[in-house]
């Protein structure tokens, strides 16, 4: 009698462990896990190409009143933390780089889409700036303002380089932009909705 009591216990016993066991192997991931796993997600890849936009309202349609959007080109978000380029100006038009990066472009009338843009296409040629916006007689821009329609058009074959260093040779991070479109509606909020393109090359 004593052994069958045994028997069944150490039979219980075991059936309670191996049923921890899968609960363990089948449990959800740790939310740490998921972010990282999002994260990972989210990361533009050397050579890879993602779309990527915001909007933005204002109260007032003036240069000040449409604040700065910060961003982080790589993970593809709106991010004051860790940004890349700084969007300002009127309906958020003007890119600049974020503190650690510089700004210049270059105009390559033979690629039409920034995911064609190779690592040689920007490694010679490149003009500094501080930022793009309005693009005018007298002032480099990566869009053309219509007075007349009121409507915002990309400088074709234009693409902005936002790296971590003055050169493309010496930076380890490289992303180039191309702008899509700028849309600005309302009449009071207004609002506005920035679209581009980046590739990563470093």
């Amino acid at each position: 009698m004593k052994n069958n009591i045994l028997k069944i216990t150490l039979s219980l016993a075991l059936v309670a462990i191996l049923g921890a066991s899968c609960k363990k192997e089948t449990a959800a991931p740790s939310e740490s896990a998921q972010l990282s796993l999002n994260g990972a997600q989210a990361t533009i890849p050397v050579n890879g190409t993602e779309a990527g936009s915001f909007t933005n309202s204002a109260a007032v349609p003036s240069a000040s009143g449409w604040g700065t959007i910060a961003y982080n080109l790589t993970e593809n978000l709106i991010d004051s933390d860790d940004p890349e380029a700084l969007f300002s100006q009127n309906f958020n038009g003007n890119i600049s780089p974020a503190t650690g990066f510089f700004l210049s472009y270059t105009d390559l009338p033979s690629v039409a889409n920034v995911a064609d843009v190779t690592l040689a296409n920007v490694s010679t040629g490149l003009t500094a700036a501080t930022t793009l916006g309005n693009n005018t007689a007298t002032v480099v821009g990566w869009y053309n303002y219509n007075t007349t329609t009121r409507t915002i058009a990309a400088v074709a074959s234009r693409y902005i380089i936002i790296a971590n260093a003055s050169t493309v040779a010496a930076a380890t991070k490289v992303l180039v932009v191309q702008l899509d479109s700028i849309v600005g509606t309302g009449t009071g909020p207004y609002n506005t909705a920035v679209a581009f393109h980046t590739k990563r090359l470093k």
